[in-house]
């Protein structure tokens, strides 16, 4: 039921005529809304009101918001579409099959493909991209549609068609700081770090979120700057540890021929998660080199 009212909040944050200044709060209160901070959103609407009172959009994104916040009140989308109703109530009986019936019966329908989609992006992204792009094509302008598709192509390894989806999510949303960390992740798998790098930054003015400061030691490290990453990864490693930010100060101090340091950081990012092999076999390489010392 979340979900439906969050998709609510998206399809009624898009701004008509607001100035600069209005549209960073609206996006701003739209990012927020995505992870679930609606009393942070609504902190940046009340700004939008103090500016302008009438603001339209941003009354009724408040209205939202506060229906949302009171599980009294049935969501508006659900209660007038009935296919969608019946969706979610097989939903909320954990029958996800029919659920997932319900909503391929009717194919035609924004809503349903746009469920659908995010349905499968955790089971079956070609299904989840193929949805996608139908929802698009049933309503070109939402521009979550396109942020959803950016991330399912990450996902799914195709780099490029994620790069120019992102770009056409800027268009809506110049200052989103998600699709600027996204972006920036898939040209950092495309080696592309000097545009990974430059779009890390804008994401990280925008909001210094923890997830971006990794892919920022991400892209240091394979620019080769060692020392900024692993200054970086320290810092992240007081809040953050996990194998992979172990990892990659283990590469940091492989790269710098501090061995045992490596080994010593390696060794943890193993006993965190063994799955990576490529890990293992430079852990063990290390070992033998100072075992001839």
């Amino acid at each position: 039921m979340k979900k439906v009212l969050l998709l609510l909040i998206m399809f009624l944050c898009i701004p008509a005529g607001a100035n600069e200044l209005i549209e960073d709060y609206l996006d701003i209160a739209t990012n927020y809304c995505t992870y679930g901070r609606y009393n942070d959103a609504i902190v940046y609407i009340d700004k939008i009101l103090q500016a302008e009172p009438n603001n339209t959009e941003a009354k009724e994104l408040k209205n939202t918001l506060l229906r949302i916040m009171n599980p009294e009140i049935q969501s508006y989308l659900t209660s007038t579409n009935p296919n969608l109703q019946k969706a979610f109530s097989f939903k909320k009986s954990g029958n996800r099959k029919k659920q997932v019936e319900a909503l391929s019966a009717i194919p035609n329908d924004f809503w349903a493909n746009y469920f659908l989609a995010e349905y499968y992006r955790e089971n079956n992204l070609e299904k989840s991209i193929y949805h996608y792009q139908k929802a698009i094509e049933l309503k070109p302008n939402y521009s979550q549609s396109y942020l959803g598709l950016g991330k399912a192509y990450i996902d799914n390894k195709q780099f490029q068609n994620a790069v120019d989806t992102l770009n056409k999510y800027l268009t809506y949303n110049k200052h989103s700081d998600i699709a600027y960390a996204l972006r920036a992740d898939a040209y950092l798998n495309m080696n592309y770090l000097n545009d990974a790098y430059d779009d890390i930054k804008k994401a990280l003015k925008i909001e210094e979120n923890i997830s971006y400061l990794l892919i920022e030691a991400k892209i240091l490290y394979y620019k080769g700057n060692y020392d900024d990453a692993r200054e970086k990864l320290n810092l992240l490693s007081r809040n953050v540890q996990t194998s992979e930010v172990y990892k990659l100060i283990g590469l940091c101090d492989y790269a710098q021929k501090d061995y045992k340091s490596a080994l010593l950081n390696l060794d943890k990012a193993i006993i965190l998660s063994d799955d990576d092999k490529t890990l293992n076999s430079t852990y063990n390489n290390i070992k033998q080199m100072l075992d001839k010392r």
